[in-house]
């Protein structure tokens, strides 16, 4: 489920690359993504009839507020940032996100990571080092560099408060929770700055809702299904291997053609990915985690 995931987000950034040439302003992206993914999940949880909303106490809901909310910001940051850097640096620094996750789990869940872990994740953040090398001398896309880790920090809290949510909740109940806050939330982010979300070419509805089914709905769920059993640092170490299926994606589908350092740098990534997946360990999946 975690690889299945983790080529699901994938397609993300060549998708939005592809909508914004099209004319799609970054926000209204994020808000349209999350409302085509959002009913999907209400509709699978009131279907599968699961009840384990009902009992949640006050500091659950406001987690879940919270997580809702990080990841509508996540999405309004990394798809800006890719107005302004490319494919390949705007994914790399985006999934830096373990330093934050690793961290936070560390702290906040008393995951400490093992050390096949901080060694996969050493040489995956040295991948991508290799990989945003040639873009760190541009000061023109600096600001979308910040972006992107602004997007990273905030997937992180997404990621960190998934793992504790999910030990008591179903995942659809989670979902379509998250979902429709991040949805509810970055629609108001439109309504505030005056972004259009209708009248945009009807291609880049299309790029949208392909990114909603293939990158949300496949991507992030299947995220978000392992989050019941895998730790929050390992989950966001494997999540480091969408820059380099990222990259190859790019060059077939847009004229972001991979560089033989971003090859190199995307090898190294991936090489992380297998250290700490290979020595990671793993929890029992808890009971009401199943639906």
């Amino acid at each position: 489920m975690l690889l299945l995931g983790v080529v699901g987000v994938s397609w993300a950034a060549p998708l939005i690359r592809l909508a914004l040439d099209d004319g799609a302003p970054a926000l209204a992206i994020a808000a349209v993504r999350l409302s085509i993914a959002a009913p999907v999940m209400v509709g699978v949880a009131t279907a599968s009839g699961t009840d384990d909303l009902r009992g949640l106490r006050r500091g659950q809901a406001g987690l879940l507020l919270l997580s809702g909310l990080a990841l509508a910001a996540h999405f309004a940051l990394w798809v800006a940032s890719l107005e302004r850097t490319s494919i390949a640096t705007g994914v790399v620094l985006v999934t830096a996100q373990p330093i934050f996750v690793s961290l936070g789990a560390w702290l906040f869940l008393r995951e400490r990571p093992t050390r096949p872990v901080v060694i996969g994740t050493a040489i995956a953040l040295a991948g991508a080092a290799i990989l945003v090398s040639d873009d760190w001398g541009d000061l023109g896309t600096q600001w979308g560099n910040l972006l992107a880790l602004l997007g990273a920090g905030a997937i992180s809290v997404y990621v960190v408060i998934g793992r504790h949510a999910r030990q008591a909740l179903s995942f659809t109940s989670y979902t379509s929770v998250v979902y429709t806050v991040a949805a509810l939330g970055l629609l108001a982010g439109t309504l505030a700055t005056g972004t259009p979300v209708v009248g945009l070419r009807g291609e880049a509805y299309l790029y949208i809702a392909a990114m909603a089914l293939v990158s949300h709905l496949i991507g992030h769920n299947a995220i978000n299904f392992a989050l019941a059993t895998v730790p929050a640092g390992v989950v966001a170490v494997a999540i480091l291997g969408e820059p380099a299926i990222a990259i190859l994606i790019a060059g077939l589908v847009t004229d972001e053609v991979p560089t033989l350092l971003e090859l190199l740098g995307g090898a190294t990534v991936l090489a992380g990915v297998y250290v700490a997946l290979r020595g990671a360990r793993t929890t029992a999946r808890p009971k009401r985690a199943a639906a």
